[in-house]
C-alpha cells in the first residue's frame, strides 16, 4: 500500500468512531465513490452530495486535515494510483448502449462544446490571441496523447508566419527548450486532470523569465493551477471515462480564427506564399 492510501485510511480508522452518523455516512459515500468527487471543487462536491459545503469542511477537519482541500488532495493522489486507462476504458464500455456508438459519442460530445461555450469567454479567447500576437516567439507544450493539440496548433500557428516551437517532451528534457524562454515569448500548455511536475516547473521558468502561460485544461484541474497567465478551461467529461480531445480542439479552433482574424490581411499574404512556394517547387 502506498505512502497516499496509508495516510487516508489510517485517517479514517482513527478517527471514523469521532464522527457523527451523518457525517460517517458521507466519509462512506466519498470512499465507495471516491472518483466521481476527486476533481471537483467544494461547491460542486457538496451539490453532487446534498450537503452545504461547510459540512464537507468539518468533515475533513475531524478525520485529521485542516479543510476540505487537503482531504481532496488525499483522494487525487488514491485516484491516479488506482484508476488506469484500462479502468476507464472499461467504465465507459460497460455505459454504452448496444446500438449505434457513434451517436453516443456525437450526442456526449455535443453536451460538453455546448458547456464549453459557457465556461470559455469570448474575451478569453481574445486575450489569448492577443498574447500570442504580441509574441516574439511561441512555445507550445503537450505531452502524450496531447501532443498532437500541441502539434497542430503549432502546425496552424506557423503558417501565419508565427514562430512556433512544439516541446512534446517529458521530464528533464523538456529544460532543453524551456531554457530559452524570454520574456517577450508565450509559453501554451496542455494538461487536464492533473498539472505535472514538468508543467509547474514550465511555469515556473515562465515566471521567472517574465514569459505568459495560457493553459488549456479541464474544469477539474483548474483549481490547482498556479502561476498561469490565463486558464482556458472546459470539461471533457468525467474524470473517470474514455477522453477525447473534440472539446479542446474546438477551443483551439476558435483561437486560431482569432488570431487569423486580427490580422487577417497579413495571413492571408502569407497564406498566398506559401501557395506559391508549393507551385514553384512541384508541390502544387
Amino acid at each position: 500500500m502506498r505512502a497516499s492510501q496509508i495516510r487516508l485510511h489510517e485517517s479514517l480508522r482513527q478517527n471514523f468512531s469521532k464522527l457523527t452518523r451523518t457525517q460517517k455516512l458521507l466519509a462512506q459515500r466519498l470512499m465507495d465513490n471516491y472518483e466521481e468527487y476527486v476533481f471537483l471543487s467544494i461547491e460542486e462536491a457538496a451539490k453532487t452530495l446534498g450537503v452545504h459545503k461547510s459540512t464537507l469542511v468539518r468533515l475533513a477537519q475531524n478525520l485529521g486535515y485542516p479543510g476540505y482541500a487537503e482531504l481532496r488532495a488525499e483522494l487525487q493522489a488514491l485516484y491516479r494510483q488506482e484508476v488506469s486507462p484500462g479502468k476507464k476504458l472499461g467504465r465507459t464500455l460497460a455505459e454504452l448502449r448496444e446500438d449505434n456508438l457513434l451517436q453516443q459519442v456525437v450526442e456526449t460530445e455535443i453536451t460538453y462544446l455546448r458547456e464549453a461555450t459557457k465556461t470559455i469567454r469570448p474575451e478569453d479567447l481574445e486575450q489569448a490571441a492577443e498574447l500570442i500576437l504580441r509574441a516574439e516567439r511561441i512555445y507550445v507544450c503537450g505531452r502524450g496523447p496531447q501532443g498532437p493539440l500541441a502539434e497542430i496548433l503549432a502546425f496552424r500557428l506557423r503558417r501565419f508566419h508565427l514562430d512556433v516551437h512544439t516541446i512534446t517532451e517529458e521530464g528533464r528534457a523538456i529544460l532543453e527548450k524551456l531554457q530559452l524562454l524570454r520574456g517577450k515569448d508565450v509559453l501554451i500548455l496542455y494538461t487536464f486532470l492533473t498539472i505535472p511536475k514538468e508543467y509547474q516547473i514550465a511555469m515556473e521558468l515562465a515566471a521567472e523569465a517574465g514569459c505568459p502561460v495560457i493553459l488549456f485544461t479541464d474544469t477539474v484541474a483548474k483549481e490547482m493551477v498556479n502561476g498561469a497567465t490565463l486558464v482556458l478551461a472546459a470539461r471533457r467529461g468525467p474524470a473517470t471515462i474514455y477522453h477525447t480531445d473534440i472539446v479542446p480542439m474546438a477551443i483551439q479552433t476558435a483561437l486560431v480564427l482569432s488570431v487569423a482574424r486580427r490580422r487577417a490581411s497579413q495571413v492571408l499574404r502569407h497564406l498566398d506564399r506559401l501557395q506559391e512556394l508549393r507551385r514553384r517547387f512541384g508541390f502544387a
